[in-house]
């Protein structure tokens, strides 16, 4: 009776292996590792430190005569950098629908491609309302590159493996920061260049590079371990897996249904995240200058 239900449990688990047929045994778990790390966390890492060295571009452009150039005040310039928050917030929760139809390579590569033209656009403005409109356009399409980035990484590693791998993608922030300015100063001096002032040479010249970047990426990013180029066949059963006995399935194999939406908003963590964001745009707010006082006039306006 014994043996007739392991070998049901048996038959079972062989059932829902995926492509049993193939032998993993040689698997150096470790190295495999390091080779995904290697093809996945840098080139992300690379993408969102331009998404902050972007969205941080209009702050050097500030120092370099924007608002004298296009007529605006210290309360519009703060107006510009609020409404950006709008459609990022607005459209981040979407972009993982569309991911889960789309390729990685293709949806990232495509936000990156359209942000770096809303970029290339902001040298271009003439007045406050070219401002708002390249600044909602900035925030429409950056919006999905954290939560895409996060998910693409859930579908390569175990959940005990993503903190690491988030922190070290997460931390490019801090050094777009750290030679933005260098970056923006060295570009300024081409003030007068092509009938253009230096603030406009640092919005095109950088998003000319995102773009670039975002054509490569077309082919630098891995998509989903079923079909990764730089993996053997044995290596993608062997990640996916590991996948499946972490109690996950590949990413490109989980359908989307609507449970998983309402599980996450009934999770406590999700509101706790968010709790977290609003102290740090707390903190943003502060060190770009809006104090709660100005934030109302704003809203006034």
């Amino acid at each position: 009776m014994h043996s007739r239900s392991s070998s049901r449990e048996n038959s079972t688990v062989d059932s829902t292996l995926y492509s049993p047929d193939v032998d993993v045994s040689d698997i150096d778990e470790k190295r495999l590792m390091r080779k995904v790390d290697l093809h996945v966390v840098p080139w992300l890492s690379f993408l969102y430190l331009l998404s902050f060295l972007d969205r941080g571009t209009i702050g050097n452009a500030k120092l370099y005569n924007l608002e004298q150039d296009i007529g605006i005040t210290d309360k519009q310039y703060l107006i510009a950098l609020t409404v950006f928050f709008f459609p990022y917030a607005l459209l981040e929760p979407a972009s993982n629908v569309f991911l889960r139809r789309v390729k990685p390579s293709i949806w990232l590569s495509t936000m990156m491609l359209l942000w770096g033209i809303v970029t290339v656009m902001h040298g271009v403005i003439k007045d406050y309302g070219g401002l708002i409109t390249v600044r909602v356009l900035l925030g429409a399409t950056e919006a999905g590159l954290y939560p895409g980035i996060v998910f693409y990484i859930s579908s390569w590693y175990k959940r005990s493996e993503m903190g690491s791998r988030i922190a070290l993608f997460f931390s490019s922030a801090t050094v777009a920061g750290a030679f933005s300015g260098l970056l923006a100063a060295a570009i300024a001096n081409m003030d007068g260049i092509g009938g253009k002032a230096g603030w406009q040479w640092i919005f095109i010249l950088e998003g000319l590079f995102t773009v670039v970047i975002a054509v490569i990426s077309y082919w630098a990013i891995q998509d989903f371990p079923d079909d990764a180029k730089f993996l053997s066949e044995p290596e993608r059963v062997f990640i996916i897996r590991r996948l499946q006995a972490d109690m996950k399935l590949s990413a490109a194999g989980e359908k989307f249904s609507s449970k998983y939406v309402w599980q996450s908003l009934a999770d406590r963590k999700t509101w706790i995240a968010s709790e977290d964001f609003h102290f740090a745009l707390g903190l943003f707010r502060r060190s770009s200058g809006i104090q709660s006082g100005n934030l109302h006039g704003l809203v006034r306006s």
